[in-house]
């Protein structure tokens, strides 16, 4: 949808149009739907479907729609933060106990059909991780090789190579530069090559760098 198109629904939104409202919340469901695929922890997945987590974001969403005009950001920027909200209490209903660690594990608690995509779009320089990615052993392996980087360069990869975010949309939802993010997105893959390699060797690999 062109930024117009948006700001046209949005305008006639705020004026009390329903089909407005439906059909702007709509537009973004399967972006939503993605999004919340990619980080449905499996401790969550078997209790609830995707579906319905990006319906309760709609709704949420359709509830706050004048927030929206203060927020200064994307639309679907405003929409995700909504749905990372929502996943994270569901984590913390259903899986965790300790409030503090829930957004640290959402943010990249991936699915394995998750991590099987990343490592099919980042690993293609690590010999056999492309051919053996949906083995269980190979997937730990990425699991853990991403567990090294810091966490804003793994959420950028997540955000950028799974829910298909633009570089622009990635800027906003972390506070930095589009430049900053290109970076970033640069220095995690190069990084994520390398602890693979260095596994592929037997050499430990343990460092978390800026």
């Amino acid at each position: 949808m062109s930024d117009s198109s948006v700001t046209s629904l949005l305008r006639r939104a705020s004026e009390g149009e329903r089909h407005a409202v439906e059909r702007l919340l709509s537009k973004y469901r399967d972006r939503l739907n993605l999004m919340v695929k990619v980080h449905l922890d499996s401790r969550l997945a078997g209790r609830l479907d995707a579906s319905d987590v990006v319906q309760d974001t709609l709704l949420r969403a359709a509830q706050r729609l004048t927030e929206f005009e203060k927020a200064s950001v994307p639309f679907y920027v405003w929409l995700r933060q909504i749905a990372r909200d929502r996943l994270s209490e569901l984590y913390e209903r259903h899986v965790s106990t300790k409030k503090r660690s829930v957004l640290r594990e959402q943010v990249w608690g991936l699915s394995q059909d998750s991590m099987a995509r990343m490592a099919i779009q980042l690993g293609g320089a690590t010999g056999g991780l492309i051919e053996g990615a949906i083995k269980k052993e190979m997937l730990q392996r990425l699991h853990q090789a991403l567990d090294q980087l810091p966490d804003q360069q793994r959420e950028i990869l997540v955000m950028r190579h799974l829910e298909q975010m633009k570089v622009a949309e990635i800027a906003v939802a972390c506070g930095l530069s589009e430049s900053a993010v290109k970076m970033r997105q640069l220095r995690g893959v190069e990084r994520l090559r390398s602890i693979l390699h260095r596994d592929d060797s037997g050499s430990a690999s343990s460092f978390r760098g800026p």
